[in-house]
């Protein structure tokens, strides 16, 4: 039974994980562990994959306040489709399923037996699927709302506001990849193209510099994520994501550590140069940042309509110089784009002819834009 003095409630702990066991495939062991007392952050003094708590212990905690995660692990078949937005899903297989704290929110429990639903999945604002080495709050947990956040909900539902709860005592169902709602599906399918897109431009990529005509660099890939954001590496702690980019309403989805920012909203990474896309509106969090766990950015830092989109917004709000040369990929673009020279007359090395060039400096001087050029 809950202390008093304590929000959490450990009997609906208890009755999900008596549902969620007796549907599990033989071997499932449920990963739980603990979280802060009103919080979605893991308990500090110890890296959470290491904490993994039994039932028991669980419960143990919860009655002392704090709230419990449980994780779909690499190993195991859990798969949990987190919904927040019920427009964007309007259909998905009956299972078992909690309503989260805002008590718009849904997270589906489904067991991926044949392994095909196993992915991360973030959009932007429809929902996730977390299914390996991504976690949500157990039933029982409780983290408060905003005012704002309750007056968005259904009379009936605001008085349990903050909590985590049982929607139905269905049977946890299995599920396959074709069977995840479509807004996920889609999703999937452009992290993939993303994916292997960036791939290609790595195999064709010629070795760079940074170095512009005349051995200038410009100072846009000089610039750090301290630099392009303002905040300074956070030694282990979770702070809100930065309004500009999208928030946070508990304050604990973002974290920068060695040169990266890292969203746990969309569970990706970004950098200085991914970071100014979504400053200048060229990509989204989820689109722009590096997936938790892959190997490269959604944004390509080749293109050099993109580079010259984040060029002009790092000089447009003072973070380089008003002469700072201009990057090649961008001085191209920008050339072929006000057409000062054709694609096909674009020479070896990614560069203009003389007389494209001349023309695109003095076209460049007419719209008011210094290319930091000669």
């Amino acid at each position: 039974m809950a202390l008093p003095d304590t929000k959490t409630n450990p009997e609906e702990l208890l009755k999900f994980h008596t549902r969620l066991m007796k549907y599990a495939p033989r071997g499932y062991n449920p990963f739980y562990f603990v979280l802060e007392i009103g919080g979605k952050e893991p308990k500090q003094g110890i890296s959470w994959k290491n904490n993994r708590k039994t039932i028991t212990e669980a419960l143990y905690w919860m009655r002392r306040g704090h709230n419990i995660a449980i994780c779909a692990t690499a190993k195991d078949p859990l798969c949990i489709v987190d919904v927040d937005d019920l427009a964007q899903v309007p259909e998905i297989k009956p299972t078992l399923q909690v309503t989260s704290r805002k008590r718009i929110g849904r997270h589906n429990y489904f067991f991926a037996i044949d392994g095909t639903a196993k992915r991360n999945i973030p959009t932007k604002d429809a929902g996730e699927v977390r299914s390996v080495w991504q976690y949500v709050l157990a039933p029982g947990s409780y983290v408060p709302c905003s005012e704002e956040e309750i007056n968005r909900m259904p009379d009936c539902e605001k008085p349990y506001a903050g909590r985590y709860t049982l929607n139905n005592e269905l049977p946890i169902n299995t599920i396959t990849f074709e069977e995840l709602p479509e807004v996920y599906t889609a999703r999937y399918a452009e992290m993939k193209k993303l994916e292997v897109d960036a791939t290609i431009r790595e195999l064709k990529r010629e070795k760079y510099t940074g170095k512009n005509i005349g051995g200038k660099k410009s100072a846009l890939w000089d610039l750090d994520i301290t630099d392009v954001s303002g905040v300074s590496d956070t030694r282990g702690r979770y702070i809100p994501m930065p309004s500009v980019i999208h928030g946070s309403e508990t304050g604990h989805n973002c974290k920068v550590s060695n040169g990266l920012m890292h969203c746990w909203r969309h569970s990706v990474c970004h950098n200085a140069f991914s970071y100014l896309c979504m400053l200048a509106g060229i990509a989204s969090c989820e689109r722009a940042g590096r997936p938790h766990g892959g190997r490269f950015f959604g944004v390509n830092a080749q293109d050099g309509e993109t580079v010259f989109k984040v060029w002009m917004y790092a000089k447009e709000h003072g973070m380089i110089p008003e002469d700072d040369p201009i990057p090649r990929s961008a001085l191209v673009y920008y050339a072929v784009d006000r057409g000062c020279c054709k694609k096909s007359e674009i020479q070896e090395g990614n560069r203009l002819p003389i007389l494209g060039y001349t023309l695109t400096l003095l076209v460049a001087k007419q719209e008011g834009i210094n290319l930091g050029r000669n």
